[in-house]
């Protein structure tokens, strides 16, 4: 779901995160931002992703959250030229709420 739809607002409103510009994780009541979601979506993909996680706990939150703002800033020029996105499956599809 967007950040901007009606349930991604309520959302923000009940965890005090409206002026959050930033991906959000939202898991058992608790609200993640910035670096600290990132490292819960890599932690529920599992596999490397996991391990880097874990091993991104280790690193404190301002280092995380400055080499987040860095990507998100700058991600056009660090990604690949082509401008392409991925259609997920209709079993991904399931995953998402709409």
């Amino acid at each position: 779901m967007t950040r901007n739809s009606e349930l991604g607002k309520g959302l923000r409103r009940t965890h005090g995160l409206e002026s959050v510009e930033s991906m959000l994780w939202i898991e058992d009541g608790q609200a993640f931002a910035e670096s600290g979601a990132v490292m819960k979506a890599a932690g529920y993909l599992g596999g490397w992703w996991r391990r880097l996680a874990a091993l991104g706990s280790f690193c404190p939150s301002f280092i995380l959250n400055g080499a987040y703002k860095f990507i998100a800033k700058n991600r056009r020029r660090l990604s690949s030229k082509a401008a392409v996105c991925q259609v997920p499956s209709p079993e991904q599809r399931k995953r998402f709420l709409a």
